[in-house]
């Protein structure tokens, strides 16, 4: 492995040579100056890159990765430029690199060790949480920019965003086709003229953050993994391959197949209706299963067959709490009799529910691998 340091700057002349000299003790630097508008100071040892125009720091990373797999590098360590981050946190993240070579490595700072203002905590408060709704991956912290990466990893991914949402959904693509994320305990300061050097544009970036979260959490919920990964790498997929693929996710898997069928045909029964589709799927993403087969297998009360399920819960209800089978001429109805009535179809319902999901996830899974077998 060949590991260098990547640090992006864009009119940060007071502080990118101190970050640089402290990175240079460990390993060889490569500073990539994203069309400042105020000199570099003397960077001796420092491989420099300049682009002609401020593009953002997305464009800064990426101009940084390709250069860096040109020159031979395997993995690269990025740094920002403001003096946020401490090089000595580096041997951590060679240590990462050297034993989870394929893995992501991404800094989670102690926010309040460090005096962290409250917009800051908030702001990544919510990207981190965005970032698992479209992962499941539990991560500290979202928005670090001291992060080790695999430069091929980079290579190959397809992002589409730019600035400061380069490194969000690098990272969101990075887990959905299969990458480990490792969080490193780093440190970093919050002092008041370190504060100021940031060029976050709260309006702007903010916004352009909260469309790429929109945009990558309807891929997550309704996208198949399989899909996921080919617009990753940026491959085209035609339209009636795309929706067979909504439909065969985990075909290849008759456990995971017939857990989806199971989980909507629970669903489908228990008696939450006009929220049953919408909680069918938000388990089935939790759980990561085909949300099309789920919320197919929900339908199974449909008006023609509820009557029928309405029906069976009342009676098994019934029996389980007197053990008599429901007479078709019910004694006279009050209001202590009603409230037992309506408890014991709740009780069936679920009953109900868990027998008819465990049958039909057997038989789904009985025939999903006497296909796969044929």
């Amino acid at each position: 492995m060949k590991i260098c340091v990547i640090i992006p700057c864009f009119d940060h002349p007071a502080t990118v040579a101190a970050v640089a000299q402290a990175a240079q003790q460990y390993l060889p630097v490569l500073v990539v100056d994203d069309g400042s508008t105020q000199p570099l100071p003397p960077l001796p040892g420092c491989t420099i890159f300049r682009l002609e125009k401020n593009s953002g720091k997305g464009a800064a990373l990426q101009t940084g990765f390709d250069r860096a797999t040109e020159l031979g590098f395997t993995h690269a360590i990025t740094m920002d430029a403001d003096g946020q981050h401490f090089a000595e946190d580096l041997p951590k993240f060679l240590s990462v690199i050297q034993n989870h070579p394929d893995a992501l490595a991404v800094g989670v700072r102690d926010f309040f060790a460090a005096g962290c203002p409250t917009h800051r905590r908030r702001s990544n408060a919510v990207s981190t949480f965005w970032f698992r709704a479209e992962t499941g991956v539990r991560l500290g912290d979202s928005q670090c920019g001291f992060r080790g990466y695999p430069l091929a990893l980079t290579q190959r991914l397809k992002i589409r965003s730019s600035r400061y949402a380069f490194e969000l959904e690098l990272m969101v693509r990075s887990s959905w086709v299969g990458t480990p994320i490792v969080a490193v305990p780093v440190k970093c300061t919050y002092a008041p003229d370190q504060i100021r050097l940031s060029h976050f544009r709260p309006v702007k970036d903010l916004a352009h953050i909260t469309f790429m979260n929109i945009g990558l959490v309807w891929q997550s919920w309704f996208v198949p993994r399989s899909l996921r990964v080919t617009w990753s790498y940026g491959k085209k997929v035609a339209p009636a391959k795309a929706i067979r693929e909504f439909f065969t996710e985990h075909a290849h898997d008759p456990l995971r197949l017939s857990l989806a069928v199971g989980l909507g045909l629970f669903f489908g029964i228990v008696p939450i209706w006009g929220v049953q589709m919408a909680v069918a799927a938000t388990v089935a993403h939790l759980l990561r299963l085909n949300k099309a087969i789920t919320l197919l297998a929900s339908n199974i009360s449909i008006p023609p067959v509820a009557p029928f399920i309405i029906g069976a819960a009342f009676i098994l209800g019934h029996w389980l709490f007197t053990g008599e089978v429901l007479k078709l001429a019910p004694p006279p109805m009050h209001g202590a009799k009603a409230f037992e009535y309506i408890w014991q179809w709740l009780v069936g319902s679920v009953v109900l529910a868990v027998v008819v999901a465990a049958l039909g996830t057997v038989v789904t899974y009985t025939v999903a691998r006497l296909v796969k077998r044929k």
